[in-house]
């Protein structure tokens, strides 16, 4: 009998956690998202909210339309552009040069060109970011971080950090992710 792979034990979504993410990515709201796909409004809470595995793959489908959208934005920028040269030149059409300065907008090339990050996009991601709030909670606590005559740039952030790597093995454990 062979020995199941690291990627046999790593646990999946389930269908309806997969058919919510769906959902949900349509703006649909807790309620009508658990009414979907069979589970209550709880469960739907409760994935959004405390499934690494979860929140991971929601945030990274989030991300992907973000970027599948601004690529769509980008293949209307040439037309943008040639209103806006029109604009220059001819009447005043004012709803085109709006139009054309709201997709302007919209791909960024009046701004900012970097897409915000949605959230964490590993399992890994998420859990980490919760060990940390909790090292931070843990440390100051214990009076850590809060000398007032200790000149620390960066206080207690290399210990929270130490302290979160040491519990990620088993925090992946328990979330049944390793």
């Amino acid at each position: 009998m062979s020995e199941a792979t690291k990627s046999d034990k790593i646990r999946q979504l389930s269908q309806e956690q997969m058919n919510s993410i769906e959902h949900l990515l349509q703006g649909k709201s807790d309620r009508a998202v658990a009414e979907a796909v069979g589970v209550s409004r709880q469960t739907i809470w409760e994935w959004r909210n405390h499934d690494v595995l979860f929140i991971a793959t929601l945030n990274r489908e989030r991300s992907r339309l973000w970027w599948e959208a601004r690529v769509r934005l980008k293949s209307l920028a040439n037309r943008a552009l040639d209103v806006v040269e029109q604009q220059l030149d001819g009447g005043d059409p004012k709803t085109s040069l709006a139009a054309a300065k709201c997709i302007l907008q919209g791909v960024r090339l009046l701004g900012d060109t970097d897409l915000p990050q949605s959230g964490p996009m590993t399992p890994e991601d998420v859990i980490m970011n919760r060990l940390r709030i909790e090292a931070r909670m843990e440390l100051e606590a214990q009076g850590k971080g809060r000398d007032p005559f200790k000149v620390d740039l960066f206080g207690i952030e290399d210990e929270v950090e130490d302290l979160a790597k040491s519990r990620l093995e088993r925090a992946m454990a328990e979330a049944g992710l390793s």
